[in-house]
């Protein structure tokens, strides 16, 4: 239970930060401006074709090192490392969510908006962004799922997550390990499934109400 919690912490914690910095990215890849576009989309591909392991290990023994050469050991550690290392993987990841429902939205409700007056930031916020999102809440919510279960990740940096408790007591009982891993099953599935049912039902409500 103490590691399922720590997992939800971490999850809890990274996604807000992954999909505002995905919203971001995916605003800055469809600008016209390629001092914008350009940076971004090299953000996004270097995350999402690099291994997150090495993302982690990187943030947790690259940066940390500069972090304790600053004298901000504080900020050095398993939670700091795993929480960023998530949160700017699966940025990249929701940028490409976000922008593939920008591209679901009709031009010509962008061209409407413009024709009224609407500048284009305007037209972004009130008119384009609200109908790409019950494009992108399916998506968003099987990226949280996936989340849950990459969290695993932050354990080979010694983070406390289900899966590095597991592995622990599976150590200490050696002998007759599988009622762990029902365990942790169950546990993996008692997070994700009400996660399915709210964002299915958010969805709905979503598009009842456009």
């Amino acid at each position: 239970m103490r590691g399922a919690l720590n997992t939800l912490i971490y999850c809890g914690l990274s996604f807000p930060i992954a999909v505002f910095l995905g919203l971001v990215l995916a605003a800055m890849s469809s600008s016209n401006s390629i001092w914008l576009r350009v940076p971004s989309r090299m953000f996004i591909e270097a995350a999402r074709c690099t291994p997150i392991i090495t993302q982690v290990l990187l943030l947790y023994y690259g940066v940390g090192a500069v972090l304790l050469s600053f004298n901000l050991s504080t900020f050095a550690n398993a939670w700091v490392a795993g929480v960023i290392s998530l949160a700017l993987n699966y940025a990249a990841y929701e940028a490409e969510v976000f922008r593939a429902g920008f591209l679901g939205v009709d031009p010509g409700q962008t061209e409407a908006a413009l024709s009224l007056g609407m500048t284009p930031e305007q037209s972004f916020l009130k008119v384009k962004l609200p109908q790409a999102v019950p494009l992108v809440i399916p998506p968003l919510v099987n990226d949280f799922i996936y989340m849950l279960k990459d969290s695993a990740i932050v354990s080979v940096i010694s983070g406390s997550e289900l899966t590095s408790v597991l592995q622990s007591w599976s150590i200490r009982n050696s002998s007759d390990p599988l009622p762990l891993y029902v365990l942790a099953l169950v546990l993996y599935l008692l997070m994700s499934l009400p996660i399915a049912y709210i964002g299915r039902t958010f969805e709905q409500k979503l598009r009842a109400a456009m």
